[in-house]
């Protein structure tokens, strides 16, 4: 039996299937599972203790269909559900073909109209909805190894710096505010683009240690494991601290978490929020900057509080918290 899934959206998307992809192969063990996907996105699959085989995306919907046709699948999953896939869909020949259901209406809604009382189930849910699994009730455990750019502390926040669009990325104005309350060893995380931002920080915090543009998947993963607490932004990095249950604080600034995009079943999560804008949400993905030019949903973060939570937290101890 091979199954087919598709995600072709960003990291932390593909890694939102990673429960789903559990459920499957608990569901069908003796299938072979198989992820289209783009190919900076293959390299998650690593993490996986179990097989899933990727296929990368390449050509037109109609070459990659034909391609697609000659594996005869016998069932396919869109995690995706766009027009790229619908197209895949109609070259394919399918008649059975489950799709994952966006919600998009609501989160327009969220967006245009401004209704923030309105929430979205976890796209994991629907993920799995999609499949016709249970979800799994154990936690995945992922592969992952230490770091050999660096020796780490015992005891460390992990700090991530980046996410795909600066409206969701904390400014550095402010991650400085915030680092200069704190006392505890921060370990930066990030990819090269994030490297002048922590160069930044790094001057003006010289204890600080950086791995951003350092590690592979699997060695942040390790980082983000052995964390005594993790601070990020909404992006690919807070869904893979979010297997491993570590206290987390999620800094949000032009989306939010009832979109449903938010870390899966963790136990000790805090969300920074500026509530009350007029024109917040104001996209359910991001902007390269503000497009009202004020940047409030970042800008009037309360740093003093977000310290206070990390110096607290830094020192209480949580269930599976490293010795």
């Amino acid at each position: 039996m091979n199954i087919l899934a598709i995600r072709l959206s960003a990291l932390g998307d593909v890694l939102l299937t990673f429960p789903v992809l559990q459920g499957l192969k608990e569901k069908h063990p003796k299938a072979k599972l198989y992820i289209l996907c783009k190919p900076e996105q293959v390299p998650l699959l690593r993490l996986l203790p179990f097989d899933v085989y990727p296929i990368v995306y390449k050509g037109s919907a109609f070459t990659m269909a034909k391609e697609l046709r000659r594996m005869r699948f016998n069932r396919v999953v869109d995690f995706h559900n766009n027009l790229r896939t619908f197209l895949l869909q109609l070259f394919m020949l399918r008649f059975q073909w489950r799709r994952v259901k966006k919600m998009n209406g609501i989160k327009w809604r969220m967006t245009a109209l401004k209704q923030q009382h309105l929430t979205v189930s976890s796209i994991v849910e629907r993920y799995a909805l999609a499949a016709n699994i249970a979800l799994p009730k154990e936690r995945l455990s992922l592969n992952s190894n230490p770091p050999s750019a660096s020796a780490l502390p015992v005891k460390y926040v992990a700090w991530v710096l980046g996410a795909k669009f600066k409206t969701k990325q904390f400014p550095i104005a402010k991650i400085k505010e915030a680092l200069a309350a704190c006392s505890m060893p921060v370990v930066l995380l990030g990819g090269k683009e994030e490297q002048a931002i922590s160069e930044e920080i790094l001057h003006s915090f010289p204890k600080t240690l950086s791995l951003v543009g350092k590690t592979d998947f699997s060695e942040a993963a390790w980082v983000l494991s052995n964390a005594q607490l993790v601070v990020t932004n909404d992006t690919g990095l807070m869904h893979l601290a979010a297997f491993f249950n570590r206290p987390m604080l999620i800094i949000w600034g032009n989306t939010v978490p009832g979109f449903g995009m938010g870390p899966y079943a963790c136990t000790h999560v805090e969300h920074f929020e500026v509530r009350g804008l007029s024109c917040r949400p104001c996209s359910k993905i991001g902007y390269p900057t503000c497009p009202k030019g004020h940047f409030n949903c970042m800008q009037r973060q309360d740093t003093a509080l977000l310290a206070r939570r990390i110096n607290a937290l830094f020192h209480q101890e949580t269930p599976g918290s490293p010795e």
